[in-house]
């Protein structure tokens, strides 16, 4: 059985994918600690959960990058406080910082970025990747190749490279053949670059409005946990989102064909999460649950 308030995860190969409430200044509707707290908090969270996850699996935190110092433009060391309190208290391994950079988030921050204009306007969000074992972490980017540019394609038919020359002091080196050997694609860089909107959130931001219930106010796009439950997992194994809000991390392995749990305090966001996976096999929903949060005029 899987112990509900700590998630216990013994005996699978498991990746664990959260966006935790951020620190921000004015808290959501859905709560959120402060940033000096932030790093006990989620240490608190974390600490009956990472002894779950199996050698080979991966904890990813999606985190605000719009978190400032009390009434200035500078911002707050939240983040690096973060890492390095998962390493020293929890034994995790920073693997990276994967930025994803989202070009339709609203203008922000508008005190130093509009205002004051001291700050540039935010256009990404850090997800911190860790490992239980580096060296034992099942990542595989040959499970998230992207298909070749027509340039490199073109390059590949011809059998590579043509010349030989150098750069930086011969750092760098070209030779007849380079990048002639045929490949099934182009290995990500460690960057995303995703917009907020995706169509599974607007079927889904419909089907709430529909039936009358309230959306998540802060769900990511599908693309988000997509890349990473196929990049770090396996079909088979099992996926735990411990802020799910509107469980996209949930849709995402589903439709890869991961096991999942999707863990959420607030009712009204479990109850409209459920919309997400109505038209899978096997759906079911406590019926008193399905007719909770609906609005009179629904």
């Amino acid at each position: 059985m899987l112990d509900y308030v700590s998630i216990s995860l013994n005996n699978v190969r498991s990746q664990k994918a959260a966006s935790p409430p951020f620190p921000l200044k004015i808290s959501r509707a859905y709560g959120n600690p402060t940033a000096s707290e932030f790093v006990d908090f989620i240490c608190q969270v974390l600490e009956p959960i990472v002894p779950k996850i199996s050698a080979t699996g991966s904890l990813v935190l999606n985190l605000t990058n719009e978190s400032f110092l009390h009434r200035s433009p500078g911002r707050s060391t939240y983040l690096e406080r973060t890492i390095i309190a998962l390493e020293d208290r929890l034994g995790l391994t920073l693997m990276d910082r994967v930025p994803w950079v989202n070009f339709s988030k609203p203008p922000g921050p508008l005190q130093w970025a509009s205002r004051t204009r001291q700050q540039l306007n935010v256009s990404w969000e850090p997800c911190l990747w860790f490992a239980r074992d580096p060296i034992l972490c099942k990542a595989d980017n040959r499970r998230v190749l992207r298909p070749h540019t027509a340039r490199h394609a073109k390059l590949l038919s011809q059998g590579g490279e043509q010349r030989s020359t150098s750069y930086g002091d011969n750092a760098y080196r070209l030779r007849p053949g380079s990048f002639g050997e045929i490949t099934n694609g182009a290995i990500p860089k460690n960057t995303l670059q995703i917009g907020h909107s995706c169509a599974r959130g607007r079927e889904h931001r419909k089907a709430l409005n529909d039936l009358g219930l309230t959306p998540h106010g802060a769900g990511w796009p599908f693309a988000v946990p997509d890349f990473f439950i196929k990049f770090l997992t396996e079909p088979g194994d099992l996926v735990a989102d411990i802020f799910s809000g509107r469980a996209m991390t949930g849709r995402a392995a589903e439709e890869n064909q991961r096991r999942w749990i999707c863990v959420e305090s607030a009712l009204q966001y479990v109850r409209g999460a459920a919309e997400l996976f109505r038209s899978f096999q096997g759906f079911w929903i406590n019926p008193a649950l399905e007719e909770a949060f609906r609005s009179s005029d629904a």
